[in-house]
Order: C-alpha cells, then sequence, then structure tokens
C-alpha cells in the first residue's frame, strides 16, 4: 500500500491523528525521549563501526554503550573531519550521502564546511519541518491551520545551504506555491529572491512566511518593499489580486485617517510565520508587532538538520529527539578549557541539565550522519526542565549565541581570532594589541566592537578618530569575507565599531592581575576592568 503524502493526511485523517504522528513527541516523558536518543545513538553507533570514518573515533574498539561511546569517543571538531568531507569522500562514510550541503567554516580564506545528507536524514529532516509548519500555525495541542495550496514567502537562503533543501522536500509531501517559485529562486541572487518574493506577496496575499530572522528584520523596516506610500503604481494596483487590493487601499485609507505608519499586519493575514537565524530572539517582538503574529522559532544547521522547534507558545525551543544525540558542555568547563587550552570539557545528558544554566551544544548526527560527538559551536540556555502550562515534559531552551571565541553577527557572518588577524594584517595599521568582543545597541541588535591599543603613543595621536578606523577596517573586512559583505548587501548594515585604547592599557592589565586577556570573547568583566584601568589613569575612578 502507498504511503499517504501530507496532504492525503490533512484531507483524509482526524486532525488528531496528523498531530500525534507529527507533534507526538512534545507529550513524551523525559525518560520516554531518553529511551528514543539511547536506541538511535547506538544504531549510529553500528553504522559507524562500519566505515573508516567512525575507526578514526573508535580506533578498532566499537562501543557497545552510551556510557563507552561518551569516554572513549573524543569531543570533535571540523577540523577533525576537513580531509573526508571537503572533498567529500563517500568511501569513508557510514551510508551513501543523496546530497551535499555547505555552509561557512570561518570565512576568509578557509573553505566552506560540508555535511553529507543520507535518505533517512532527509526523511527525518522533512517530518521535523512539517511538525514546525503545524506549530507555526497552532494555538494549541491539536489545533493547527496548514492549507494546501497556500502562498508560502520563502526568504531563506539556497541551496547549497541547509534551508534550500526545503522546497524540495516539501514539494513530495504538500502542493505550497511558493514566492517566487523554486525554479524562478534558483536563476536569483538571494538579494533577489527577497524582492520578487515581496513583490508577488503584495500582489497576491501570503499565508505562511519562512524566512531568517535578520532579513525579515530589514525587509520589515523597509517600507517600499512592504507597502509604504510611494510602493504602488496604478499599474502595480490594477494587477492586484481583489483581496489584496482591497487591503492595500483599505490600509492606506486608515493609516492616512489615523496619521499611522502603515504596517505589514495592515496587509497579510498570516497563518503561520516561521523563523530561523541565531539572533532571533533579538527580533522576534519587533517581527511580532510589525506582522501581527508571532513567529515560531526553529533551531538547527547545516550539521545538525532541523534539531528543535517552539511548540505553540512560542516561549522555548524543543529538540527534536530523533534528529541528533544531544549533550552539553556547562559554560563554566568552556571557560576553563579557554583558560587551559588542554583541559577536556565534561558533557551532561538531556536529562542531567539545570534550569537556567548556559551550555554549548554537542552532536552526534544520527540515520547515518558523519558527526561524532560534534562541537557545533553555538550555546544554549536551558530555560526550564518542564513546561506544566502546556503539559511539557521536556527541557525548552533558548538560543543565546556562538560559543565565546567565535562572533556571529544577525546570523550572516562568524568572525574569528584569525579573520581579525588577517584583516589587520592586511590594514598595515601599527596595532600593537587588540581584543573583540560582540555587543548590543539599544535597540539590542548586535555589533563587532573592537578595541585597539597602537603601537606608540605618536601614532594614537595621528588616529584618534575612531570613525576613520571604522570605515578603513569595514573595507577590508568586506573585501576579505563575502558573508560579512552581505551582511552592508543585503541588511544595510555594518557592524563593526571600534574603541581605542590607550597605548599599553592591556599590558598594564596583565601586570596587574596576571592573567591574559582573551583576544575573542574576552568576558565582560575583563573588558570593563579595561576600561577602568584606563579611565583611572587619566583621571577617572577607578
Amino acid at each position: 500500500m502507498q504511503k499517504m503524502t501530507f496532504e492525503e493526511k490533512l484531507k483524509r485523517c482526524p486532525p488528531a491523528e496528523v498531530w500525534q504522528e507529527y507533534c507526538g513527541f512534545l507529550s513524551l516523558s523525559l525518560p520516554e525521549y531518553m529511551d528514543i536518543q539511547k536506541r538511535l545513538l547506538m544504531e549510529q553507533v553500528q553504522l559507524m563501526s562500519g566505515c573508516a570514518l567512525g575507526q578514526r573515533f573508535f580506533k578498532g574498539n566499537t562501543p557497545s554503550t552510551v556510557e563507552e561511546f561518551r569516554a572513549r569517543v573524543p569531543l570533535t571538531r571540523f577540523e577533525d573531519y576537513a580531509d573526508v568531507l571537503l572533498p567529500q569522500r563517500e568511501d569513508m562514510l557510514p551510508a551513501k550521502p543523496v546530497v551535499w550541503l555547505h555552509t561557512t567554516w570561518e570565512g576568509g580564506d578557509f573553505p566552506s564546511k560540508r555535511a553529507p545528507y543520507t535518505e533517512s536524514m532527509l526523511e527525518t529532516y522533512k517530518t521535523n519541518i512539517l511538525a514546525a509548519m503545524l506549530l507555526s500555525t497552532s494555538r494549541g495541542p491539536g489545533h493547527f491551520h496548514v492549507r494546501p495550496g497556500c502562498r508560502v514567502l520563502y526568504s531563506l537562503a539556497p541551496m547549497p545551504y541547509a534551508t534550500g533543501m526545503f522546497p524540495d522536500l516539501i514539494s513530495s509531501e504538500i502542493h505550497l506555491r511558493f514566492m517566487p517559485s523554486v525554479r524562478e529562486a534558483r536563476k536569483m541572487s538571494f538579494g533577489q529572491q527577497m524582492r520578487t518574493g515581496y513583490k508577488q506577496a503584495a500582489k497576491y496575499g501570503m499565508n505562511l512566511f519562512f524566512g531568517m530572522s535578520s532579513v525579515l528584520y530589514g525587509a520589515t523596516r523597509s517600507l517600499n518593499m512592504l507597502g509604504g506610500e510611494k510602493s504602488y503604481s496604478l499599474k502595480s494596483l490594477l494587477g492586484m489580486s481583489p483581496r489584496m487590493l482591497y487591503r492595500i487601499l483599505a490600509a492606506k485609507y486608515r493609516s492616512r485617517r489615523d496619521g499611522a505608519a502603515l504596517k505589514p499586519r495592515d496587509l497579510f493575514k498570516l497563518d503561520g510565520f516561521v523563523c530561523v537565524g541565531t539572533d532571533t530572539a533579538l527580533y522576534k517582538n519587533e517581527l511580532e508587532e510589525a506582522w501581527g503574529i508571532r513567529p515560531l522559532e526553529i533551531a538547527g544547521g547545516t550539521e545538525p538538520s532541523c534539531m528543535g522547534t517552539e511548540t505553540w507558545s512560542k516561549n522555548g525551543l524543543v529538540f527534536f529527539p530523533d534528529a541528533c544525540f544531544y549533550e552539553f558542555i556547562p559554560e563554566r568547563e568552556l571557560y576553563q578549557e579557554m583558560e587551559n587550552p588542554g583541559y577536556v570539557p565534561h558533557t551532561y545528558l538531556m536529562d542531567e541539565l539545570v534550569a537556567g544554566q548556559k551550555y554549548e551544544l554537542v552532536i552526534t548526527v544520527l540515520k547515518g550522519g558523519a558527526f561524532l560527538r560534534y562541537r557545533v559551536g553555538d550555546v544554549y540556555r536551558c530555560l526550564r526542565l518542564r513546561n506544566p502550562a502546556d503539559a511539557l515534559n521536556l527541557p525548552q531552551f533558548e538560543y543565546v549565541d556562538r560559543i565565546p571565541t567565535v562572533i556571529d553577527i544577525a546570523g550572516f557572518t562568524r568572525i574569528t581570532r584569525r579573520e581579525i588577524e588577517t584583516v589587520l594584517s592586511r590594514s598595515r595599521l601599527p596595532v600593537a594589541d587588540w581584543l573583540a568582543v560582540k555587543e548590543y545597541d539599544e535597540a539590542g541588535h548586535s555589533y563587532l566592537d573592537l578595541y585597539i591599543e597602537l603601537k606608540t603613543e605618536d601614532e594614537q595621536a595621528a588616529l584618534l578618530d575612531c570613525q576613520m578606523l571604522q570605515e578603513l577596517l569595514s573595507v577590508y573586512f568586506r573585501s576579505y569575507d563575502g558573508d560579512y559583505k552581505d551582511l552592508k548587501r543585503l541588511l544595510g548594515m555594518d557592524p563593526l565599531r571600534i574603541t581605542l585604547l590607550k597605548t599599553g592599557t592591556m599590558e598594564r592589565y596583565r601586570a596587574r592581575t596576571g592573567r591574559r586577556v582573551p583576544p575573542v570573547g574576552a568576558p565582560r568583566e575583563v573588558v570593563l576592568d579595561l576600561l577602568r584601568l584606563q579611565a583611572g589613569e587619566e583621571g577617572g575612578a577607578v
């Protein structure tokens, strides 16, 4: 008997049955969840035991329990896989990939990371994306509003990025009218795809919205894209559907009558709104105010695929039990590792977490994936261990940031020590010392704050104009890192800020404290100590 598609299930099956199939994991107890995790992990261990990549980590001694796996297999990073995955050595993998996905490694001269996806991984990815679609339209357990044939504005990165798989995977399960069509979108740049999609949405309306949070925020603020006073000529108005024409004319009338700015929610009535991106939490409130519906956040990436989703309450992520096996490194262990590079941090499982604590995520990709105990580089906070209001007995999380040694800006670029050193070297500025931290402006949006000491006081006196320094270094960042360049091109933002420190400030800090200053991701108290030290030597209070 042929398996029913998602669309056929929506038409033929009771809603409760559809909900149970795709969102039933939300009713699991934590012991039930852990049983699934451990069973799938041991299945993955057996797959890895039969391939060269797995034996690289097992060293001829395949673990027979979860405890042995965690004790014997080291924590890994992409460097441990690069010689196999960059040349796409399928002969060394546990299962044959159907597709290879790419993403940024560290920008600049480094090649992109690559991740293989097996058929089983794609099936899991598809099921979990459909679950997120149901939840994005849900107001409670078992209630959802997903309609075949609905119009979907799609503003996510195309293939070979992970989000680019979504249209192809969904097309075999349900008919959706993407704007622009998948065929059109693949002939366009990301920026062209966005502009065309918004124009089509304004013309015909839309029901679902999938997008990258920072991109959606930038587009939302652009009234010329989303319904500003000068957006529509008579010709464009005549080409609209009657429903959209009525909404636009009525919204413009109310806007003039009330003296209120026109917002997307005045034009569109969304059934569901799905956001992805590392800075989603910073934009969600503004997006909800603009669009009239709170975005549902999903978590994932190139290596873990679609890994987690919020529930109907949209107040915390739940990780899917069948995408990856999850381990967690506490924040205190991360800082201990930064101070002692040879230190091996301890990991905890989902049923060993503490509410309110921050953790670096460690994943083992299931269903034939290539990554074992892999440090993705993302930090999550465990919000709560259970949610009685939603009858949820699983931990919920919020994305916090990248690990301290990686500065992520708006989900577009990942800036590391190596990248900053290269940019400063190419600029030929007389830099003696520096440190970089991620900061937030008054609106809560992130930027890179680069603290610089020049080699001599005379050179510092000649370059006291921070704005000039900022513009100069921005040119070098954009020329070196294409993702950084996209921030300016797509979002209209330059995330760099320069703070000049008096020559010798960092050396005096090291002499006074006996501690070195981490060049990237220094704790906030270190930055404040440096500023107090400088202020004190200039006559301020220490």
